[in-house]
């Protein structure tokens, strides 16, 4: 098997939403498809239903887009920096900008019992698991922005920093903290 230099540590969270989302997104676009023909067959009823068949079938395109997308998902250290990518948007972070890389349990972040009945049931094989926890001293991009496009579980709750979900979580501290200590080396060797 070929070892990859910059292996992806896939984010676990994008694909149990994917996986959720997957089946009855894809059922949408033939439901919008059937009521649009129907629509075209029926004088009775009126183009309204068209316009909202139309919409269906798109919103159900969509969904099923997003959910092939969050397969892709996940965390690249490089030489520079490392990126998180959400389904449809990646984000480079410097490594200057980590302050510690930590171990903790996903729980202990997001507490279940403070989550929607929906969501405990989406992640709940993942309660119990390891994430990789890393502070920032900052983000790249305005908070809001980040928030826009990446769920609310890469993101610290009462902090700055990441919250990444992946299945070999000590891989990825190995890396980062790799990366982090080689970069640091670099600019101490260029000072001098």
């Amino acid at each position: 098997m070929k070892q990859t230099r910059n292996p992806r540590f896939p984010l676990l969270i994008y694909q149990a939403i994917g996986k959720r989302w997957r089946g009855p997104s894809f059922l949408l676009i033939p439901a919008g498809v059937s009521l649009w023909w129907a629509t075209r067959q029926s004088a009775a009823l009126n183009t309204e239903y068209a316009a909202l068949a139309l919409i269906i079938t798109l919103v159900g395109f969509l969904l099923f887009a997003y959910s092939l997308l969050a397969h892709n998902a996940g965390v690249r250290c490089h030489e520079q920096h490392f990126t998180v990518g959400s389904a449809i948007y990646p984000l480079n972070f410097s490594y200057r900008r980590i302050t510690t890389v930590r171990p903790v349990q996903f729980n202990q972040i997001f507490p279940p019992t403070q989550e929607k009945a929906a969501r405990r049931r989406l992640f709940e094989s993942y309660w119990s698991k390891t994430t990789v926890v890393v502070d920032l001293n900052g983000y790249p991009l305005p908070l809001w922005w980040i928030k826009l496009w990446f769920s609310p579980y890469v993101i610290v709750p009462d902090g700055t920093g990441l919250v990444l979900l992946v299945e070999d979580w000590m891989g990825l501290i190995r890396q980062l903290e790799t990366a982090r200590s080689f970069q640091a080396e670099k600019r101490k060797v260029a000072r001098l």
